[in-house]
């Protein structure tokens, strides 16, 4: 059991992998409910902490240049992973499929992401933070 505050500053990001496709959804996503048309299913990779549901974020870059960020607000709304069973929180250490929602609307950042039916299809390209952790992690470059 890890904590955010027992998480570096700077570690503190949700890493997406890529968008879930319908095999995904069907398979491992049935749990989620009818989604909004600014609510995205993505598979994201080992996570830093354990982040509940309901955890807003406010930015989002990409992992190769994270120059290139955009600021929203990232809205945890449900939670599951290969049991398909709706879980209260992303658990430390593990992989997920989650679904957030961007407000006002789901940047091209996420839209542009290949869809996948499972993980390791893709590597991480986009991180999910706080302007925090943010500027930790841009500060020293």
């Amino acid at each position: 059991m890890r904590t955010e505050d027992d998480t570096p500053l700077a570690g503190r990001t949700l890493l997406v992998e890529s968008r879930a496709d319908k095999d995904a959804l069907a398979a491992i996503g049935q749990v989620f409910r009818h989604r909004a048309a600014n609510e995205e299913a993505l598979f994201l990779s080992f996570n830093y902490a354990e982040v509940p549901v309901g955890r807003r974020f406010d930015c989002c870059f990409q992992r190769a240049d994270q120059s290139d960020v955009a600021w929203v607000t990232i809205t945890v709304i449900a939670v599951t992973q290969q049991f398909r069973a709706s879980w209260d929180e992303i658990p430390h250490g593990w992989k997920t499929l989650t679904l957030l929602r961007f407000e006002p609307r789901i940047l091209s950042m996420i839209s542009d992401l290949p869809e996948a039916s499972n993980w390791y299809e893709h590597s991480v390209s986009v991180c999910i933070s706080d302007r925090q952790t943010w500027e930790a992690r841009t500060a020293s470059k």
